[in-house]
């Protein structure tokens, strides 16, 4: 494989990593707000983040990848409302 795929690939993977790590955080976060949401609600949600963490690293073989993560994301912070956290972001996983 030439060098500049290889950097492209490890570009993908790194990136593909980051979101893994931000779909975490909103998974944490969702932890903390299952009392508010009705059991079945919360399994429904949960189970389409831990399908995203799961299918990450093929999801990044996706063309446009960055904008499905994106916009995965983003709706994913419509539910949990991370992004809107007064809490310091370095201490939003645990």
């Amino acid at each position: 494989m030439p060098a500049f795929m290889e950097v492209h690939e490890q570009k993908k993977r790194h990136i593909a990593e980051f979101y893994k790590e931000e779909f975490l955080r909103h998974k944490c976060r969702l932890e903390f707000q299952r009392p508010f949401f009705a059991e079945k609600t919360y399994e429904e949600i949960e189970a389409v983040l831990n399908r995203i963490i799961e299918e990450m690293d093929r999801l990044c073989e996706v063309e446009n990848f960055e904008q499905v993560a994106s916009h995965l994301l983003h709706r994913i912070d419509v539910v949990t409302n991370l992004s809107s956290s007064k809490v310091n972001p370095t201490y939003r996983i645990h």
